[in-house]
């Protein structure tokens, strides 16, 4: 059984941008795009970072907390919107972010005496060890808060900073891009972010031809309504049960699975089903071993294994948005597979050929099968646990482990919010010889059984 830390309240403030000069064209209202509207009632996104305390003795409560503090001030000045507030007034047809004076956003700071190297490792760890460290997302039924903030230290050993952020307002390019800027003000002790870091705003880039946003409002509208205009979130139920671990896929790793792959497909190559592309993405080798680790840790049961996640449509949508810009742009890919075929001698070429498929094709169609996104996640938000398919949340493109303060890089990143045994969490990783950090979450019997279908898999090749 695990010991509950104890957490102590230090202060909670909230934290204002300065008022901007008029070169600084951050916009005090922004309405809400089909791509934000999908992630309306969802539940919110709670990221953790870990980072050990310099060894020169830098005081946390007179250094840290207060140029923390002071940066995040300032960087919110180009971030104007995450400072505001989602609302749904009733002259709009879709909600609308709104940015007044004297909003900010909530910063708590906290002391706690749970053990930091045992929480910032990769070793088994209760979910519910996590949750004091993220702060709740400010949320009412008229109004949510796009971002909330919590600043926590271990005993002089290190200190973590937990982010939560409203799903419908950014996604994570977005919101590791904020914390990026932030960092870097921070750091740099500047006022202004690098140019790429600099939201682009314009909702003219988002095409939406086929009226997707009112599509989307509508099918929250109507649940629980009609005219439902409730802002509140839709949260999942907590499996106090459940353990947290991270696992490594080394590069040395992904080489190996891929040259295995390739031989295999040499093979096959009278096979009609084998993907003849001669390149393959890490994305796609490493994902499809986690498919592979799941069915065999589920067994041969009835049913299609399905595989969910969600791709930058960024570059995929014709013209093109800029990486820069500040909102959702997410499309979902769903590769279905057969169980037969992915517990089969060649599964993980089975399960690879398929997710490179799917992602090829999003070049050609990165928007079909739009229109039932809208209803199919209002449904889902009734109850999480019902969905079964294996899902990602994050990337490791984001290079989470390049967010530097000034007091070093973070010793570990978590995303707290994937807390389902179905949803496989992805980052970049510190360490230069690791390609990719997924974090897993399981009931201890069954993660001690996917640690032995993951070593075991990578031993047999």
């Amino acid at each position: 059984m695990a010991h509950f830390p104890s957490l102590k309240i230090v202060e909670v403030c909230k934290v204002s941008p300065p008022p901007a000069p008029a070169a600084v064209a951050a916009p005090s209202s922004l309405p809400l795009t089909f791509f934000d509207l999908m992630w309306l009632r969802f539940h919110p996104i709670q990221r953790l970072f870990f980072y050990e305390l310099p060894p020169n003795e830098i005081s946390f409560a007179d250094v840290i907390v207060p140029k923390l503090i002071s940066s995040l001030s300032l960087i919110l000045r180009h971030h104007l919107p995450l400072a505001g507030n989602l609302v749904w007034p009733p002259h709009s047809n879709v909600p609308i972010i709104e940015f007044a004076d004297g909003d900010g956003v909530s910063l708590t700071v906290a002391e706690s005496d749970a053990d930091f190297d045992h929480l910032s490792g990769n070793g088994f760890r209760e979910v519910s060890e996590f949750h004091h460290l993220v702060p709740q997302l400010p949320v009412a039924h008229d109004r949510a808060s796009a971002i909330a903030i919590q600043v926590t230290t271990f005993q002089n050993k290190g200190f973590s900073i937990g982010v939560t952020n409203h799903h419908a307002i950014i996604d994570g390019r977005t919101s590791t891009s904020f914390i990026k800027s932030w960092a870097q003000v921070c750091m740099e002790e500047s006022s202004v972010p690098i140019t790429e870091l600099m939201p682009f705003y314009d909702r003219s880039v988002i095409n939406d031809p086929k009226d997707l946003a009112e599509l989307y409002a509508k099918a929250w509208l109507d649940m629980e309504g009609p005219n439902n205009k409730s802002l509140n979130l839709k949260l999942p139920k907590t499996n106090h049960g459940l353990i947290r671990s991270t696992f490594e896929f080394t590069q040395q790793n992904i080489q190996k699975l891929k040259q295995w792959i390739l031989n295999k497909k040499k093979k096959n190559d009278n096979d009609e089903q084998s993907d003849s592309s001669p390149h393959i993405s890490s994305f796609a080798i490493a994902t499809a071993y986690l498919c592979v680790c799941t069915a065999k840790l589920e067994g041969v049961k009835e049913g299609k294994l399905w595989f969910g996640f969600a791709a930058d449509a960024r570059t995929r949508l014709k013209p093109s948005v800029p990486l820069n810009y500040f909102g959702n742009c997410l499309v979902s890919v769903v590769v279905c597979l057969e169980r037969i075929d992915v517990l089969g001698e060649n599964g993980i070429v089975f399960a690879c050929d398929e997710i490179s498929k799917a992602i090829r094709n999003l070049g050609e169609g990165a928007l079909n099968g739009l229109e039932k996104w809208g209803s199919f996640m209002s449904e889902m938000t009734k109850d999480y646990s019902k969905v079964q398919a294996i899902s990602l949340s994050g990337s490791p493109r984001f290079g989470v482990y390049n967010v530097d303060f000034g007091w070093g890089k973070p010793k570990k990143v978590e995303m707290v919010s994937a807390e389902s045994p179905y949803v496989f969490s992805l980052t970049d990783s510190r360490n230069i010889d690791v390609a990719m950090e997924i974090g897993v979450v399981k009931e201890r019997v069954e993660m001690e059984a996917f640690v032995a279908l993951f070593n075991q898999g990578f031993e047999s090749l």
